[in-house]
């Protein structure tokens, strides 16, 4: 009866929310004018600016586990049917889902391939229609899944599972898809590191000793700096991604999001610190000219190259999948464009490892009639140690409907040693010919504890954006305020947004 009245809730909702419904973004990137390539980048990045050019298990117990009190219910031996959505390429998600069922032969998965573009949307039309999936993930922001009331409880699954204790460290410890309650309401399904991409080429032209993998956030400045030569066209960073967002986490063992948000409030003080610096650095020409303008062309002499595509920046600020997409590619290496990978560096003074990262989120559905099987699902589609091994022999093996090989673009949300060693097979190692497989050692081996943009985690993030920030980073980049002026103002507006989101919970049973 439950479940029927929280159907019949969702329903209403949907009804009188369909035709209003926007996707919305958590994460401020820069807009980069060549083609998206990675549904990620489309869910994270809400572009604003112009300055760059760039575009992208088991149910089985574990005995050790288990002897602390960690168990599952045991999954159902009935014949039943689940439905699971999401926007992960097809091919793959068929293969899991036939391995799934190889695995549970009494449980029939359908799989829901849905478009990025109107994803949202899509999938409130999937349940006005009485077709909510069984499991799916989360679009953008989580008030859409929230005020919605699509997500139902796992914290039974989760907290009693001995999987979810081998995933990314900050998952737990941040406490990610509880959005400020004591239910696990979602949780990652994917990530993307942010990365900054050093061009190895360019640091070998000037005759620059590359930076210490290990660097801090000072030390990156000072190279970007050193790496700035306006005579020759060259610039020390361009960024997609920004320092307003990397610095406050970069800033604080104790920030767990976006703009000083400690998991129950925000302080903008160190948003206010990576900002300036960012005005700093930008309006002190360190930054590449912005895309289309008369400066770009006399760097570059082509006013719409993006500047990584140049050679001509030390640093390109990014997210992870922007390797695969385009810096592997033949064609940049046959221009010499060696570009290896930096952890976004931590400030000195701090202690922790922790850093921005993409962090998709899935749920289960809080209609579903099988909870128990749709964590299972959920789990093996994106972060189990057997679902990443099939996905690994899905990589190696399975093409595109084009005959194009599938890419491997997120990182494995499971700690499991013998997930990471097999990914590690997948990019440059040591017998490398542009010797690039050190970069990769290091940040496959301390890349791990990542903090999610605002938007997928913090209830209320994303009215904020559109109320209390509108205008505030331009008024500081381009009209010399001091981003410290506005911080107590920033703080209020932010934290009564999310107050004003929790409110949402009180509806929940």
């Amino acid at each position: 009866m439950m479940k029927v009245k929280r159907a019949l809730a969702i329903l209403l909702v949907v009804a009188m929310s369909i035709s209003l419904l926007t996707a919305c973004s958590g994460g401020r990137s820069e807009d980069d004018g060549t083609p998206s390539t990675s549904a990620a980048d489309q869910t994270q990045g809400d572009k604003t600016d112009s300055n760059s050019g760039e575009t992208d298990a088991n149910g089985e117990e574990d005995e050790g586990a288990a002897a602390e009190g960690k168990s599952l219910p045991p999954m159902t031996t009935e014949n039943i049917t689940l439905t699971y959505a999401s926007w992960e390429n097809e091919v793959l998600t068929t293969f899991l889902a036939k391995k799934f069922m190889e695995k549970y032969p009494n449980i029939t998965v359908e799989v829901v391939t849905l478009p990025l573009d109107g994803y949202n949307d899509s999938l409130l039309n999937l349940i006005s229609t009485g077709q909510m999936p069984d499991a799916f993930w989360i679009l953008g922001e989580c008030d859409f899944a929230i005020s919605n009331q699509l997500l139902g409880d796992m914290t039974e699954y989760w907290e009693n599972d001995p999987e979810a204790d081998n995933v990314l460290k900050t998952i737990n410890e941040g406490k990610f898809g509880y959005y400020g309650t004591d239910r696990k309401w979602a949780t990652p399904v994917k990530f993307f590191p942010e990365t900054i991409f050093a061009n190895k080429a360019l640091f070998e032209q000037l005759n620059v000793e590359m930076p210490p993998v290990d660097w801090t956030w000072e030390q990156m400045v000072e190279y970007i700096k050193k790496m700035t030569v306006p005579e020759q066209g060259i610039y020390g960073f361009n960024q997609y991604r920004r320092i307003v967002t990397w610095y406050p986490v970069a800033a604080d063992d104790e920030c767990w999001g976006e703009f000083g948000w400690n998991g129950k409030s925000y302080d903008f003080t160190n948003w206010a610190d990576g900002i300036n610096l960012e005005a700093e650095l930008v309006n002190g020409g360190f930054h590449a000219p912005p895309f289309d303008s008369d400066e770009a062309e006399a760097a570059f002499g082509d006013r719409t190259m993006w500047a990584a595509d140049s050679g001509k920046i030390a640093f390109q600020f990014d997210a992870w999948w922007t390797f695969n997409n385009l810096f592997a590619q033949d064609t940049y290496l046959e221009k010499g464009l060696i570009y290896v990978p930096y952890l976004v560096p931590r400030a000195k003074g701090t202690t922790s490892t922790h850093m921005m990262g993409t962090l998709d989120f899935g749920g289960i559905s809080s209609a579903t009639e099988h909870p128990r099987e749709a964590y299972e699902l959920l789990k093996f589609m994106n972060w189990n140690e057997e679902g990443w091994m099939a996905k690994l022999e899905a990589y190696r093996t399975l093409t595109n409907p084009d005959g194009s090989k599938l890419s491997l673009d997120a990182l494995p949300i499971t700690l499991s040693e013998k997930v990471w060693q097999e990914v590690r097979k997948f990019f440059p190692g040591d017998d490398d010919p542009y010797g690039r497989g050190p970069w990769f050692d290091y940040f496959f081996e301390h890349c791990k504890e990542p903090i999610p943009y605002g938007g997928t985690m913090i209830p209320g993030f994303s009215s904020f954006l559109g109320e209390g920030y509108a205008g505030v980073e331009d008024s500081i980049m381009n009209g010399g305020v001091n981003a410290h002026d506005l911080v107590q103002d920033l703080n209020e507006k932010a934290n009564a947004a999310n107050r004003e989101a929790m409110k949402a919970f009180e509806s929940y049973e």
